[in-house]
């Protein structure tokens, strides 16, 4: 069917153009005209529409309200390769297989004219689109759509868009070019107007710095003329600026030769930079030191010597008395009855003095260098305190040791003790450079310290013995026979009248409390529970029962105890050191509640009694508690020392009293002591 049919087949016989809203309307009507004029128009209208999309150089199609087609032309149909009269548009123009995502079929059905572009996503060419509806006489609404290729168009127009961008970049370009010459230019004249400022400025800069320079400053010729100088040149050499320029430069020089000076410039001329000290002859008669430094420069094509001086005559003095000043602390360290010793940061000797050499019995060369930790301190103590960790301390923060007490070790291996006054030495940026130490023996002291320990210890034990002894005699003999003696007083009188037996009633109570008495001190001079019970239950039963009898509150806790084989000495000590505690608290706090913890907390065993009473000075304790004859806080602290310990004491009026004591944990394994240490 050709073009012509197919729009004689969709258009009916009368039309009416409606141009209001810019479409197209068929409307289909009864023939009317018996002579046949209209069916002539009709066939008129039909030729001269066929003649038209004949003509039209385009796609032209019809499509219902359901996407299908109800008309194509012969190029359409071409493009299709098939006849889709009544195929979807979709898939005839684009080969969707869905209605295209851009499809303007909604605005068309609602009598709008359309205009868009579109892609194809069939050929990849680019259309323009002219959408107007068809409205029929039976109320149907059809799309008349006009296609037209411009595929070309877009890629002319692509192209010349191209060309466009590159044209207005190369206009870009060049105007960036352009500015950036034009900027160039004008920093080049702008640097070159600040070369000539600087330039000025820094000629004024030099003629300031030579005229105001301390240095004296001479610029001499080859035959040794002075040909410029400055003004500290003339205070240097008493002359005055025009008279040194009348004379020759090795005029000034207390001791030099005018061939001397020749020499001299010949080394100048050929390249060298020579200093070094010189004494020059002032105009006054005097003689100066100066310190100078000469090189060759041109001036006016021609090779000088610039030379410049410094007078050095009070630094010259200085020295002089430094260098005495160094033989007398070299003299006073030499032979001072001290060990003087100093160190880098990192341990290694640097100096030891004399008396220090022969204290440890080395000589110097077999100890400068060697580090402090191996040579004169050792890696263990005779107590078995690992050294190592307190040194790498004390080289690291030496600033926290400004003195410490230490165990030594001499050449020969024999132990000695050594209190260190330690000062570390600060370069100019503050850093430490070197530890100064300076050590005095107190090896004597020490083996006294540890004989009165000794003795003390000793003494303690004897009294715990002797208390043990007494406490034995009173329960086992005393308390006994006051017990027998009570029981034969009951029995004796078992007949005798109601008076007598009133009175030996009596006399079996005060029997009784008698016995209480002796079996409490007993208790007292000698816990019998600490061997059965261990420590702990001990301390609890003993905090109960002074609880009772004096209405005082005890709060006792103790944690980490259980599991340790303590020695009886360390355990009667704890108990003394609590029981001390409280018989204080009863005698001088006044107060109602107490807590007591007892802890143990590898390396230590920790005690922490604390009371809400009224309090004390404790420096002023202290101090009266031999004078007094108070023995009670110097007996604990006697205790702790004893137990190699640390003990404080914090009290306030009306604040309560804290007690903190800290006792190195010692256990007993297989007969042999064990020691926790913190190392």
């Amino acid at each position: 069917m050709d073009d012509h049919s197919r729009l004689k087949h969709l258009v009916m016989p009368s039309r009416t153009a409606l141009p209001s809203e810019g479409t197209l309307r068929f409307i289909f009507e009864p023939p009317t005209d018996p002579n046949g004029v209209g069916n002539s128009l009709l066939r008129e209208g039909e030729l001269n529409l066929s003649a038209i999309v004949r003509a039209f150089d385009g796609l032209v199609y019809v499509v219902d309200e359901k996407y299908r087609i109800e008309f194509m032309n012969s190029r359409m149909t071409m493009r299709a390769g098939f006849d889709a009269i009544g195929h979807p548009c979709y898939k005839v123009l684009h080969s969707l297989d869905i209605v295209c995502p851009w499809c303007r079929n909604t605005q068309v059905f609602k009598g709008e004219t359309v205009h868009w572009e579109v892609l194809s996503p069939k050929d990849k060419r680019w259309y323009h689109v002219i959408d107007t509806p068809i409205f029929h006489p039976d109320g149907t609404i059809s799309k008349f759509g006009i296609i037209l290729d411009i595929h070309q168009r877009k890629e002319a127009e692509a192209e010349l868009e191209r060309h466009h961008r590159n044209l207005e970049e190369m206009v870009r370009s060049r105007t960036r070019d352009l500015t950036l010459i034009n900027e160039h230019l004008l920093n080049e004249i702008e640097d070159r107007k600040k070369i000539e400022q600087s330039l000025r400025e820094s000629q004024e800069r030099h003629r300031i710095i030579f005229d105001g320079s301390r240095d004296a400053i001479f610029i001499s010729g080859a035959d040794g003329s002075i040909l410029i100088c400055n003004r500290s040149a003339a205070q240097l050499t008493g002359y005055s600026l025009t008279e040194l320029k009348k004379l020759k430069i090795f005029d000034l020089y207390a001791k030099m030769a005018p061939e001397r000076y020749g020499d001299f410039f010949k080394r100048i001329w050929a390249g060298q930079s020579i200093s070094g000290e010189i004494r020059i002859a002032r105009k006054d008669g005097r003689t100066v030191h100066a310190e100078f430094s000469s090189r060759k420069i041109m001036l006016a094509k021609k090779a000088c010597a610039h030379t410049i001086a410094r007078d050095i005559t009070a630094r010259k003095k200085s020295e002089a008395a430094l260098r005495r000043s160094e033989a007398k602390y070299r003299e006073l360290v030499q032979n001072t009855n001290s060990i003087i010793l100093r160190c880098d940061p990192l341990g290694r000797i640097t100096f030891f003095n004399e008396y220090a050499r022969k204290f440890f019995g080395f000589a110097e060369h077999e100890i400068l260098g060697k580090n402090i930790l191996g040579s004169i301190v050792p890696w263990r103590s005779t107590t078995g305190q690992d050294y190592r960790l307190l040194m790498v301390d004390f080289f690291k923060h030496p600033e926290r040791y400004p003195t410490n007490e230490i165990e030594n070790i001499r050449k020969d291996g024999s132990r000695v003790w050594v209190v260190w006054t330690n000062k570390p030495v600060l370069d100019k940026h503050g850093h430490i450079f070197e530890i100064l130490g300076v050590g005095v023996d107190v090896t004597q002291r020490k083996q006294a310290q540890r004989q009165v320990q000794s003795l003390t210890h000793q003494l303690i034990k004897v009294q715990e013995n002797e208390r043990l002894k007494i406490s034995r005699d009173l329960h086992d003999h005393i308390a006994q026979d006051l017990s027998t003696l009570k029981i034969n007083l009951e029995t004796f009188f078992k007949d005798q009248p109601e008076t007598i037996h009133q009175k030996v009633a009596q006399l079996s109570d005060i029997l009784h409390r008698t016995i209480a008495s002796v079996r409490d001190l007993a208790y007292d001079l000698r816990p019998p529970g600490l061997d059965q019970l261990g420590l702990v239950k001990t301390l609890y039963r003993y905090c109960e029962d002074f609880s009772k009898a004096n209405t005082l509150e005890i709060d006792f806790t103790a944690a980490g105890m259980e599991e340790l084989n303590l020695e009886y000495e360390t355990e009667i000590n704890i108990y003394r050191l609590i029981q001390e505690a409280l018989n204080n608290i009863k005698r001088h706090a006044s107060a109602n509640r107490v807590m007591i913890r007892l802890v143990a907390s590898s390396p230590d065993i920790m005690i922490r009694i604390k009371d809400d009473g009224v309090g004390f000075d404790v420096d002023g304790r202290l101090r009266r508690v031999l004078k007094e004859k108070r023995m009670g806080l110097q007996s604990m602290t006697e205790r702790v020392h004893l137990l190699q310990g640390k003990i404080s004491i914090q009290s306030r009026r009306n604040k309560g009293t804290y007690i903190s004591i800290e006792i190195p944990l010692k256990e007993k394994t297989n007969g042999i002591q064990e020691k926790h240490s913190h190392y």
